[in-house]
């Protein structure tokens, strides 16, 4: 009976140490929030494009969180320890690092460019399309198109329509 105990007991740890480890904070001291906050914010370590909360440099020969984002992650925590709202907080991380910390453009001032440009250029695409659309159904057909150019100086004589059948029908029946 104790076998069986330990073979349990064996089997319930290695179980335990295959499961995946969840991502958690960057640091054991950081919260919830600092890493919503720090999702909003692009790690400055110019090595990935990854949210600061979020910055793992997975397949590289280092895997974890950087220093960079490290510090971004304290100097959020400190914020918010001081009392500061989310918004002074990204203000505040965006005064340090400059515009280009945002993971998304801001939905106001210049930012709002980026997000309507997408519906500009589908809507200059899709007229351009409707426009071209029209001008093709107004040319002329193709054999409409022959007999014009036919009179444009070219002309041909029944003898040599009939001669150009003729040789059509022998080629496709070869």
């Amino acid at each position: 009976m104790e076998n069986g105990k330990l073979q349990w007991g064996v089997v319930a740890l290695s179980a335990a140490l295959l499961l995946p480890v969840s991502s958690g904070p960057v640091l054991a001291d950081q919260g919830d929030h600092t890493h919503q906050i720090g999702n909003k914010l692009k790690c400055m370590c110019n090595g990935c494009d990854q949210a600061a909360g979020k910055c793992y440099h997975v397949g590289g020969a280092y895997s974890g969180p950087c220093d960079t984002a490290k510090t971004m992650m304290k100097e959020i925590e400190a914020h918010i320890q001081a009392g500061k709202s989310d918004a002074q907080v990204l203000q505040a991380m965006i005064a340090e690092y400059g515009p280009l910390a945002y993971m998304e453009p801001p939905k106001t001032g210049f930012g709002l460019v980026a997000w309507l440009m997408p519906m500009f250029y589908l809507a200059a695409g899709m007229g351009l399309v409707v426009m071209i659309m029209k001008r093709w159904r107004k040319r002329p057909s193709g054999l409409v198109a022959a007999v014009a150019g036919a009179g444009a100086g070219v002309h041909v004589t029944p003898e040599q329509l009939a001669r150009a059948r003729e040789l059509s029908q022998r080629e496709t029946e070869d």
